[in-house]
Order: C-alpha cells, then structure tokens, then sequence
C-alpha cells in the first residue's frame, strides 16, 4: 500500500478535472466526502474491486495530504498532479479498510436480495481478510494510544 507522508500540495481546478479525466467511470467510481477541513475522495476500481482514498485539506484552498492505494494507475495520476513520487509506507489505513468493507457489505446486500449463492460466497470471502487486517490495524491504534 502506497501512502504519502505528509506532502502537502495545493491542487487547482485543472488538476482535479485531469484526476477525474484520468480515471474513467466505466472503470473506476469516484465519490466525494467534504467535512469541515477535511475531504476525502474514495475511488473504487471495478476491475480490481479495490478501494483507493485521497485525503485533502479543506481552507482557501484545497491541499493534498495523502493517498491510500495499491493500484498503479491511480498512484500514477496522483504522482503527475503532485509533481513527485509518493513515498512507500506498505500500510492500509483503517478508514480505507472501512469504506472497503462498507462497499463489500453492500455488494452481499445486493446479492441477498437476488439469492445469488456464487456472488455470496466470494463477497464474503473477500470480507474475511478485510475484517482480519481491520481488526488487526485498529487494536494496533488503540494500544499505541495509551
């Protein structure tokens, strides 16, 4: 897992719109998540099924903070918008294991509701690896806290 540690760069208009051109909506699904300083863009690769998180500084301007992903082709398009390489930290955060797992609840739901038993059995497959690291992560967190 690629993360950044702490670049902040301000991104412009233009830059985002390349993001968005770059990464097509047949292939990728791009939502947006602003809180008071705070947004978060959850990118979800259909092909790979995997979840990639760009968090940004919200103020005057929007500032890149950082970038949850394996995926080559997003890590790609962020490094070209940034101007430099993201530094390796081989680590998921847990708010991306999160909302990968929240992707994967819905999906069961879905696949619930059509009784398609295939679907079923390797969405919760992919759940049980997800849910380990999640686990993993956060007790991790919570012992280094105290």
């Amino acid at each position: 897992m690629k993360k950044t540690a702490s670049v902040k760069k301000v991104i412009s208009k233009p830059a985002l719109r390349y993001v968005v051109r770059s990464l097509p909506e047949k292939e990728f699904k791009l939502n947006w998540n602003h809180e008071d300083k705070k947004s978060t863009l959850s990118i979800y690769d259909y092909e790979t099924k995997q979840m990639s998180v760009a968090t940004f500084q919200n103020g005057d301007k929007l500032v890149f903070q950082h970038l949850d992903s394996t995926n080559p082709r997003i890590i790609t398009v962020f490094e070209e918008i940034i101007g430099a390489p993201l530094k390796d930290q081989f680590k998921r955060s847990a708010k991306t294991l999160y909302m990968e797992m929240d992707y994967h609840l819905l999906e069961l739901y879905e696949y619930i509701q059509t009784s398609d038993r295939e679907n079923i059995k390797q969405t919760k497959a992919k759940l049980v690896p997800l849910r380990e690291e999640f686990l993993h992560i956060t007790s991790h967190e919570a012992a280094s806290e105290t």
